[in-house]
């Protein structure tokens, strides 16, 4: 999905916004008159897409203007093993 948000233009970002937006004022409106949803994860998931978007949104901003620094994935780098606790031994 997120992939999917990178290969879209700003335009297209923000239309999918939209959609997600009114979904949620759906959804919304659905749980108030009936307080029962089919999927109750349904508002929260297009919240998350709504965020999703508008960050991208934000990115490609700073990046056309030149403010936004290129951070490459930590892929292939293996995880840090957690420090045991410090403190009294029972």
């Amino acid at each position: 999905m997120k992939d999917n948000f990178r290969s879209l233009s700003v335009e297209e970002l923000k239309k999918e916004i939209q959609s997600s937006s009114e979904e949620v004022r759906k959804a919304r409106f659905q749980f108030g008159v009936t307080r029962s949803l089919e999927n109750p994860r349904v508002i929260r998931n297009h919240k998350k897409r709504i965020a999703q978007g508008l960050t991208i949104i934000r990115e490609k901003e700073l990046a056309s203007s030149g403010k936004l620094k290129q951070i490459p994935p930590k892929a292939g780098k293996p995880a840090v093993a957690a420090k045991p606790a410090k403190g009294k031994k029972k």
